[in-house]
C-alpha cells in the first residue's frame, strides 16, 4: 500500500470513523434515518466514508495546531525549524534508513494527535448511547464517561508528546550525522 494512502487511512479515516461512529449509531437507532442503507447501500457507505473523512480531516487540523505549539516550545533545545528544513532540503543519492524511521514516527504522531481529539468525541457519543439505553444509571454512566474521557485524552497527549520529542531528537541527530559524514 502506498505510504500516502496508508498514512491517510491511519491519520484521517480511522480517527474520523472512531469520532463519528457512536453519533451515527445514535442517529440510526433513535431516529428514522437510515443513511441510505435501507435502499441504497452504496450511498450509505459513501455517507459513512465521507463523514469519517471530513471529521478526520478536521481532527488532524486540530492536531497540527498542537504540533506547531510543541515545535515552538522545543525550538531552543532541539532547533526544530532548522533541523526540519535541513532534512527537507537534503539531496542524497541513497536515502538513509533513518528517513523511513522518521516517516513512521510522523505517521504515529499524526495518528496520536488525531486520536487525542477523536476519543473524546467517541466517548461523548458512547456515553449518550449508554444513557439512552440505561436511563436509570445516568449518573454513573456520566461519571464513567468523564473519567474515561480524561484518561484517554491524557494518554494520547502523553503518547503524542513523547513521539514528537523522539521525532525532533531523531531528525536533529540524523542531520548532524549526515552533515559530519556519518
Amino acid at each position: 500500500m502506498p505510504t500516502d494512502l496508508s498514512r491517510s487511512a491511519l491519520t484521517i479515516l480511522i480517527p474520523g470513523a472512531v469520532a463519528v461512529a457512536p453519533w451515527l449509531l445514535a442517529l440510526v437507532q433513535y431516529t428514522r434515518a437510515t443513511l441510505g442503507f435501507d435502499s441504497y447501500t452504496s450511498l450509505g457507505n459513501l455517507v459513512l466514508f465521507g463523514a469519517a473523512a471530513v471529521v478526520g480531516t478536521i481532527l488532524q487540523e486540530f492536531g497540527s495546531f498542537v504540533e506547531v505549539r510543541w515545535d515552538r516550545e522545543r525550538e531552543d533545545a532541539l532547533a526544530v525549524h532548522e533541523n526540519w528544513y535541513s532534512y527537507l532540503s537534503r539531496i542524497l543519492e541513497h536515502e538513509p534508513v533513518g528517513y523511513r524511521y522518521l516517516s513512521r514516527l510522523a505517521t504515529t504522531l499524526y495518528f496520536e494527535l488525531s486520536m487525542m481529539f477523536a476519543t473524546p468525541t467517541f466517548l461523548a457519543g458512547a456515553t449518550l448511547l449508554a444513557m439512552l439505553r440505561f436511563p436509570g444509571s445516568r449518573m454513573w454512566i456520566v461519571i464513567a464517561g468523564i473519567v474515561t474521557l480524561g484518561v484517554s485524552v491524557l494518554f494520547f497527549r502523553w503518547q503524542a508528546r513523547e513521539t514528537h520529542k523522539t521525532l525532533c531528537e531523531t531528525r536533529r541527530e540524523l542531520n548532524k550525522r549526515l552533515t559530519n559524514g556519518g
